[in-house]
């Protein structure tokens, strides 16, 4: 398959400091890519690297009637202790073959950009629990049981005790760690997705949250998606209201016990 990657910024790899990787891929409610999104954008992090790959869907992505190829996007930021990248995509890649492929590429990729110094690959996600609480709770697993236990020391995090975690947020923190590359985590939002609304914030700060907690990203501002949550109950409570009123209103016929 064609990985072609497009280099927009020079940073030498004598430059890179220990540098983690936060991945948000599309998924449930695009809960993880708005959350590294967030985090991209409050740290100002550079447009690092983009990357073309032919198992995105075939599918143009239009812009105010401006048309370009699905990507996937590689951000960076120097920090003190952790230099950080962001990878965010369009898309997943489309077939089982091509999960793999795009995590083996991108780990070899990395690799070599920064002389084979990978701390963590950290991959951001949602999980539909079978009942929702109202503290949104993080599911944590990964292949290095000392940073799942540090995970694990932060509040509202548990551990995933079991299950599967389907598509490229399982398999590229997992395929990073089993081969060697640097150790996987895997970090999933509780989130209940309503068909009507894109995205739940709610979700994404609470990831947010963490990741700025573990890595002390004291710069990371939930401003913005504190907004986004407030204004996400307002319809919520809307929805309900109306749901109510019709309800009411078509119970008081003749033998309704509504009076």
């Amino acid at each position: 398959m064609i990985f072609d990657v497009e280099e927009l910024l020079e940073v030498p790899k004598s430059d890179i400091n220990n540098p983690i990787m936060l991945i948000g891929w599309p998924g449930i409610a695009l809960v993880g890519k708005v959350a590294i999104e967030a985090i991209t954008n409050s740290l100002k992090a550079e447009l690092f690297r983009k990357i073309e790959f032919d198992d995105f869907p075939p599918k143009a992505i239009i812009d105010k009637g401006s048309m370009k190829m699905p990507t996937a996007e590689i951000h960076y930021k120097p920090g003190d202790d952790n230099d950080i990248f962001l990878f965010t995509a369009d898309f997943q890649p489309q077939t089982s073959q091509g999960i793999y492929e795009f995590s083996e590429n991108l780990c070899e990729l990395m690799k070599d950009l920064t002389n084979d110094s990978m701390q963590m690959y950290i991959s951001t996600g949602a999980l539909v629990p079978e009942a929702m609480p109202e503290i949104v709770k993080i599911h944590i697993s990964g292949t290095n049981s000392e940073i799942v236990d540090g995970f694990l020391k932060l509040e509202n995090t548990k551990l995933m005790e079991g299950g599967i975690i389907a598509g490229a947020n399982g398999i590229l923190p997992l395929y990073a760690g089993v081969k060697g590359y640097a150790p996987g985590v895997c970090l999933l939002a509780e989130t209940i997705p309503v068909p009507m609304l894109q995205t739940d914030p709610k979700a994404s700060r609470a990831l947010v949250q963490v990741l700025k907690d573990y890595l002390s990203l004291t710069e990371v501002s939930l401003e913005d998606l504190d907004k986004k949550v407030v204004d996400l109950e307002k319809m919520i409570s809307k929805i309900k209201s109306r749901v109510l009123k019709d309800f009411t209103e078509e119970g008081k016929g003749d033998d309704s016990y509504f009076r």
